[in-house]
């Protein structure tokens, strides 16, 4: 193979190539035939795993806005739910306030409990 044909070859894989020498290489019109018939070589071994995935179609793109909208409020609701447990903690650790009335117990409960 001549050096012609390595950088088309080089070319049609996405190999690095030197540009200059691709323009000499398509200018000789054996060139550009072997560009053409490895171009065709490609598409024909080329399984279906390797061809880009289709763009979705315009309401398919729009299906998607619910489902994160969806998502938004969920994380709205959990970021609500885990500020309102800190809040709410905060407020448990407070010491308790002081007592308004004092009651004493009757002398009978007194004894019982003395007993045991």
């Amino acid at each position: 193979m001549s050096d012609s044909y390595e950088v088309i070859s080089a070319f049609i894989d996405d190999e690095p190539f030197d540009s200059g020498e691709l323009a000499n290489a398509l200018a000789d019109p054996s060139g550009r035939a072997l560009l053409i018939e490895m171009i065709a070589l490609r598409n024909l071994v080329q399984t279906d795993d390797a061809l880009p995935a289709p763009m979705p179609r315009r309401g398919e793109r729009r299906a998607s806005i619910p489902g994160l909208m969806a998502a938004a409020a969920v994380l709205v609701a959990l970021l609500g739910g885990y500020l309102a447990g800190q809040n709410r903690s905060a407020a448990l650790s407070a010491e308790a306030p002081p007592p308004t009335r004092v009651l004493q117990a009757p002398a009978a409960w007194q004894e019982v409990s003395s007993v045991q």
